[in-house]
């Protein structure tokens, strides 16, 4: 038991090591000039440790997004915990604290391959990962409107998974074309979904009850 343990905390020990000499040398390099080959160099490994791991680079970048995807976790728990009272507002807080943390460790040529993925290997490893991050998002989303509709800043009747849904669907299609492009700057790209996003809940806001005098 205890060998089998110790071999488990040194095999996520070198996986580590891995993903973080990929990150650096993604950054530095760009994803499709790095080589497998490089990323074990850069993290002292053998080449055959790195396949053993991850097998192809996509699924490589996939394990390094989600990494990235569960260290912001807490970020975005707390940030929906503070919820601004304006839904407007609080919605677009949201999607800037999204596209920050995307962009934090991952340049656009890396969101470009990941977000490909889903049509290049529909029912690959990567595609796979892809729709967790998306899955991530909306369940987000769901506690953000019930938040605002337990607020009373929200119609109750709406289904918050629906909404929710839709958001991120035409969030998501907005951020695929920014990682598309080479020119274009994150906030052209929150200035296109402010509009998006006030246009959706502009027959769904409700106005903040009066304090009584």
């Amino acid at each position: 038991m205890a060998g089998g343990s110790l071999r488990e905390k040194h095999k996520r020990r070198r996986a580590e090591q891995v993903l973080d000499a990929a990150e650096r040398l993604f950054s530095q390099k760009g994803y499709e000039a790095t080589r497998i080959e490089t990323i074990a160099e850069k993290a002292s490994v053998a080449p055959a440790t790195v396949y053993n791991y991850f097998a192809t680079k996509p699924n490589l970048l996939m394990e390094l997004a989600l990494r990235h995807v569960h260290a912001a976790l807490p970020e975005r728990r707390s940030f929906i915990r503070n919820l601004p009272d304006d839904p407007v507002e609080g919605i677009l807080a949201f999607e800037r604290l999204l596209a920050e943390q995307a962009m934090r460790h991952l340049s656009r040529e890396c969101w470009r391959v990941i977000m490909s993925a889903q049509y290049l290997e529909p029912d690959g490893r990567a595609s796979r990962t892809g729709a967790r991050l998306n899955t991530l998002i909306k369940r987000h989303y769901i506690r953000l409107i019930r938040t605002y509709q337990q607020r009373g800043r929200l119609d109750p009747t709406v289904d918050p998974v629906v909404l929710s849904e839709l958001i991120v669907g035409i969030t998501t299609f907005q951020f695929g074309n920014f990682v598309a492009r080479s020119s274009g700057t994150v906030e052209e790209m929150l200035g296109q979904g402010a509009r998006n996003i006030r246009f959706i809940l502009s027959q769904i806001l409700r106005e903040p009850a009066a304090t009584p005098v």
